[in-house]
């Protein structure tokens, strides 16, 4: 386990962790919650970070929702936040792609439709299987409904010339009945068919962490808290940021979960069983 794993001796054991810091990033799906459950003690902890003024700004992989859908889930679980603090990597890819297309320009999305909207928001036309081909840009996120046909689609738009990005390299995400295929998955199938290697507009790469810094100018000593080590911690350590691991979601000790905290390089700052012992 690296340094700074366990708290030093100089404090208290009454003072939380919370207290070190005046922002966090916090990603979602692992933390907040798994699947539709609520991870126990994390709505009421988030609230609680709230309250006492600290700065949160949620940072999701997932694009399978707009930020003001997840800002109402967010809400009905007592957690109450502007749609501006959920930045989502279908936000980060969309802008990229939007780039790279052009005003108007053809894009091909594998993806919800909610990664679709965010696309045409930033000015790009989403086309279809049947116009994939042309397409200026290829943007790749898992979703249930992926098959042949946009595989083909997707690698002949590639063959062409297309510009690839996707949302994450994220071989699963966590569910209740335990950790289903993700965006790596997908996206390990597209850049197989046609050789070619996706820029990630997500964690870990700069993109998202650039734009959750930037809705959170004023604090100064800021953590990333996630569930995954590849990702998260990675992602927060590249960021200059202190990582939080939690052991709610994917990474865990002795081998539990999909990542091993044993081997992980970086190694998080912090280690906890749950978001709510933040503030314990």
């Amino acid at each position: 386990m690296g340094a700074g794993c366990e708290r030093p001796d100089e404090y208290p054991a009454a003072v939380p962790l919370s207290d070190d810091f005046d922002g966090f990033l916090v990603d979602l799906d692992g933390v907040v919650w798994i699947g539709r459950e609520p991870v126990p003690g994390s709505p009421e902890a988030l609230a609680a970070l709230l309250a006492a003024g600290k700065e949160l700004v949620f940072v999701t992989n997932n694009p399978g929702r707009e930020p003001a859908a997840y800002a109402e889930r967010l809400a009905a679980l007592g957690v109450v936040v502007g749609p501006e603090r959920i930045l989502t990597a279908g936000i980060a890819v969309a802008r990229l792609a939007a780039a790279a297309a052009g005003e108007g320009g053809p894009v091909f999305v594998i993806g919800a439709p909610a990664l679709k909207g965010l696309v045409k928001a930033e000015g790009a036309r989403v086309v279809e299987v049947e116009e994939a081909p042309a397409a200026a840009a290829v943007v790749v996120s898992g979703h249930r409904d992926f098959d042949y046909a946009e595989l083909l689609a997707s690698k002949r738009a590639l063959d062409a010339g297309a510009a690839l990005f996707a949302t994450s390299r994220d071989p699963t995400l966590p569910t209740p009945e335990g950790e289903w295929p993700g965006t790596g998955a997908v996206l390990a199938a597209v850049e197989t068919a046609a050789g070619r290697r996706a820029e990630i507009a997500g964690k870990p790469e700069r993109h998202l962490f650039e734009l959750a810094l930037a809705a959170i100018p004023g604090a100064e000593r800021v953590a990333m808290v996630g569930d995954r080590l590849s990702s998260d911690v990675a992602g927060g350590h590249a960021a200059g940021l202190a990582t939080i691991l939690v052991l709610s979601g994917t990474s865990g000790e002795d081998g539990a979960g999909s990542e091993d905290l044993a081997t992980a390089d970086p190694q998080p700052d912090f280690v906890l069983p749950d978001l709510a012992a933040l503030l314990r």
